[in-house]
């Protein structure tokens, strides 16, 4: 239901739009034969409006069937018909509004219909604009592929399916974009199944998430994936970790003194005077430690200049640890913080390397993904 309501809003909302643009093309005599529509359809008995309805009519019509395309000179290629083809849909607006009026029907029986005109129009709009996309699409490079991907779209918009043109509009698109081929990542000189990965998931993860990233006129690619289709790259993305290290768990032993001073009781004096004893506790701690690092290098540079597009780095650092203890000594010293190392009954489980190295590229990843998304320009 939301879905068929979203669907009936845009079409109002694009009739809307479409209604304004004609609105702003109507002249002094078009007013005048709205207008007197507009009094017939609320009273068919209006004699003045059925009087000079007829005249404004002609009037108006005439000058719409007398438009050329020498009028609108001044617009470029396609432009020019665009123009002519809105021009006419005022026309065709009170063809549709007399027809639909039997008062004004009676006056005008045969009113002009304008439709063969308008699509007569937008056939010469696409031939023109088809024409000027096929003059860029020859120069054969990326910028005039855009200007040719753009001429293409007008033509399709203002006739439909306009002899190849949708070929055509895929070809200057893919001319028109830029490709970027995203490297195998360096895992600090070791490759990715060193690392316990399935595949090297950190080239895909990129490809994915700045192709989800809709990049205007970009599109990236692994290595394969352009080798696959013949495709030249023109901006190149190097992955390196200058840094990737996980170590060995180390384990170590350290105490932690505790006193306290506590009332053990009074003297026989007046007043009584507390009588305090010094308590003392050891801690025995056992602490595991398991420390981690990377730094992820990022290179983004123009394939055929060797120019940096970005040049960054990218730090991740971790350290597991597990502490646990037992005492010796009075309870009484102890203090919250030694209760909850000696109440700390966890077994010892470390995160595998694998699990450490995920994290740790993801960690670093994430830090240029924002960095590209931040501002980086392909």
């Amino acid at each position: 239901m939301q879905k068929v309501l979203f669907l009936l809003l845009s079409g109002l909302l694009l009739n809307c739009s479409s209604t304004r643009q004609i609105e702003k093309r109507y002249t002094a005599d078009d007013q005048t034969v709205f207008a007197l529509l507009e009094r017939l359809k609320k009273n068919a008995d209006d004699a003045e409006a059925a009087n000079l309805l007829p005249e404004a009519y002609k009037q108006a019509a005439e000058a719409r069937k007398n438009i050329n395309s020498n009028a609108y000179n001044t617009l470029s290629s396609g432009d020019r018909w665009m123009e002519i083809a809105k021009q006419l849909q005022v026309a065709e607006q009170m063809y549709s509004q007399i027809k639909a009026t039997p008062a004004a029907a009676k006056l005008i029986p045969n009113p002009w219909d304008p439709s063969i005109k308008i699509q007569e129009a937008k056939q010469k709009a696409a031939e023109e604009y088809y024409n000027q996309g096929l003059h860029y699409l020859s120069y054969n490079n990326r910028p005039y592929g855009q200007k040719a991907y753009e001429m293409f779209v007008k033509a399709n918009k203002a006739y439909p399916r306009y002899r190849d043109v949708e070929r055509l509009m895929q070809q200057a698109q893919e001319l028109a974009t830029i490709k970027v081929v995203v490297q195998p990542v360096d895992y600090y000189n070791n490759n990715w199944s060193y690392w316990g990965f399935n595949n090297d998931y950190l080239q895909y993860t990129m490809v994915r998430d700045l192709n989800n990233a809709s990049y205007n006129n970009t599109r990236f690619y692994t290595n394969r994936e352009a080798e696959a289709n013949a495709i030249k790259a023109d901006r190149v993305v190097e992955l390196n970790f200058n840094d990737l290290y996980v170590g060995n768990l180390y384990t170590d032993r350290y105490t932690i003194q505790r006193s306290k001073k506590i009332e053990i009781g009074q003297t026989r004096s007046v007043p009584a005077k507390p009588v305090y004893k010094t308590i003392t506790a050891t801690v025995h701690v056992t602490r595991s430690i398991l420390q981690s690092r990377a730094s992820l290098d990022c290179r983004i540079y123009d394939w055929v200049s060797g120019r940096n597009i970005l040049s960054d780095r990218f730090h991740d650092n971790y350290t597991w640890r597990h502490e646990a203890a037992r005492y010796t000594g009075d309870k009484r010293a102890l203090e919250a913080s030694d209760w909850s190392l000696i109440n700390n009954s966890s077994p010892i489980r470390p995160p595998s390397r694998e699990a450490l190295a995920e994290r740790l590229v993801n960690n670093c990843y994430n830090q240029l993904l924002n960095r590209i998304r931040s501002g980086v320009s392909f």
